[in-house]
C-alpha cells in the first residue's frame, strides 16, 4: 500500500505568502491569483521544508489531476507571458524553415539569453572530463561534496550548458550544491545514440571525481528529462548505483506524435512548436521506431528499485500526455514520485522564474525535494 506524506500547513497558507490576492478556495471571484499544483504522489517521496501544495491522491489513476473552473488559471503574469509566447513567439517558431541557418540561430539565442540571465553567478567551464561541461554555484558551494547534475534540454538539437545557467544557478541557490551541465554531443552533427552515451559518461565522471551516486541529484528538463530517464534504466540494467532521487521539469518522455498533435489542435501549445518539435526528432532519431524505448522512456518498464522522482508539468504543454502517462506507469511499477501538474503554465516554466509566481514556488519545491534526497 502506498503512503502518502502530507504537508501538515494548508494549501492556503502559501497562497498568501506568494500573492496578495485571496486563494480562489475562499469563495471570492477567481482574480488570477497564484495558483498551486495539482499533486500526486506515490510511496515515501523526500521532502525537505514545506511542499506547495499536498497531494490529492496516492497514486495518479486512483485520482488524476483534473483542471476545471477557475482553478484552472494562473497569476496574471503567467497568463500574460504565455499570451505573449503564443501570440509572438509560437508564430515565429512556427515559420522558422528547417535550415542549417535557423538551427544556428536558435542556438546562439538561447545560449545567449541563458549567460544575460545569470551573469552574477559563479561558473567554471571543465573539460576535464570526456564531457565538458559547465559549474554553477556560489564559490562556497564548490566546496561541497554533494552535486546536481542536470542535463539541459533544447529538442536533442539546440541548447547548452549557457543556456540553462539562470535556471542552474536558481537550483543551486536553492540547494546550497553546485550544479554540472554536460555539454552533451547534440544532433544532427551527432544523432543518437550519442546524447545518452554523453549523459552516462558524465555521470561516470562525476563518480571518478569522487563523487558518490547517493550524493548525487539528477535533473533534466525536456530533452534532457528523456536522457534522465534513460541514465536511470541504464544504471538499473548495470546494477550500478543508483543516484540520490531525479527531477524532471516538463520531460519529452513520447516522441510519437500522436497524442501531441491531438492536443495543439484542440489548444495550441504556448511556446512548443509542433513542427520544430517534429523536426527535431528527425534529427536526433533518424531510422528509428519512436516506440523505441531507447529514443521513448515512456516505454521502459520502471522499477521499484528506481530513485524517487519529482515530476513537473505545465497543464497547457503538449507533452502533458506523455508525463501524465509516465506518472500512472511509476504509479503501477511501485516507483517512488510526485507529480505536480500546474494550471495554466508552459514547457519549462521554470525558466521564467524571475517573472512567473508560479516559476519561483516551483523551484522551492525542487530545493525541497533535492534538500531531502541529498540529507539521506
Amino acid at each position: 500500500m502506498a503512503t502518502i506524506l502530507r504537508d501538515p500547513t494548508p494549501p492556503s497558507a502559501y497562497i498568501l505568502d506568494m500573492s496578495s490576492r485571496r486563494s480562489p478556495q475562499s469563495g471570492a471571484p477567481y482574480d488570477g491569483g497564484l495558483m498551486l499544483p495539482h499533486a500526486t504522489r506515490t510511496g515515501s517521496v523526500p521532502v525537505d521544508g514545506r511542499r506547495s501544495a499536498a497531494p490529492e491522491a496516492d497514486r495518479p489513476s486512483g485520482r488524476r489531476p483534473v483542471l476545471t473552473g477557475p482553478g484552472a488559471q494562473g497569476t496574471l503574469r503567467s497568463r500574460g507571458l504565455a499570451g505573449g509566447l503564443r501570440m509572438f513567439v509560437r508564430p515565429a517558431l512556427d515559420m522558422m524553415p528547417a535550415t542549417d541557418a535557423s538551427l544556428g540561430r536558435l542556438r546562439a539565442l538561447t545560449s545567449g539569453a541563458g549567460r544575460a540571465a545569470a551573469l552574477e553567478t559563479t561558473n567554471d567551464w571543465s573539460s576535464d572530463g570526456p564531457v565538458p561541461g559547465l559549474w554553477v554555484g556560489r564559490k562556497r558551494f564548490f566546496h561541497s561534496d554533494k552535486v546536481i547534475y542536470h542535463i539541459h534540454g533544447g529538442g536533442f538539437t539546440f541548447g547548452s550548458p549557457w543556456s540553462h545557467k539562470a535556471l542552474a544557478s536558481r537550483m543551486a541557490s536553492e540547494t546550497g550544491v553546485p550544479v554540472f551541465l554536460p555539454d552533451y554531443r547534440l544532433a544532427p552533427e551527432h544523432p543518437h545514440p550519442a546524447a545518452t552515451e554523453d549523459t552516462l559518461a558524465g555521470w561516470e565522471w562525476l563518480l571518478s571525481m569522487g563523487f558518490r551516486a547517493e550524493d548525487i541529484v539528477v535533473a533534466g528538463d525536456s530533452a534532457g528529462g528523456n536522457l534522465a530517464l534513460q541514465l536511470v534504466a541504464q544504471l538499473e540494467k548495470e546494477q550500478a548505483a543508483m543516484p540520490a532521487g531525479v527531477v524532471l521539469l516538463s520531460p519529452w518522455v513520447d516522441l510519437d506524435f500522436t497524442d501531441m498533435t491531438a492536443r495543439d489542435r484542440a489548444r495550441k501549445d504556448p511556446f512548443l512548436a509542433l513542427g520544430l518539435a517534429e523536426l527535431c526528432r528527425r534529427q536526433y532519431a533518424p531510422g528509428v521506431d519512436p516506440d523505441d524505448p531507447a529514443i521513448s522512456p515512456i516505454n521502459h518498464v520502471p522499477s521499484p528499485d528506481w530513485p524517487p522522482f519529482l515530476i513537473q508539468c505545465g497543464g497547457e504543454e503538449i507533452f502533458c500526455g506523455g508525463i501524465e502517462q509516465l506518472a500512472e506507469r511509476f504509479a503501477e511499477h511501485g516507483v517512488r514520485h510526485e507529480f505536480q501538474l500546474w494550471p495554466h503554465q508552459f514547457h519549462v516554466f521554470q525558466v521564467f522564474h524571475p517573472l512567473v509566481p508560479e516559476a519561483k514556488v516551483a523551484v522551492r519545491d525542487i530545493g525541497s525535494f533535492v534538500r531531502g534526497c541529498l540529507r539521506g
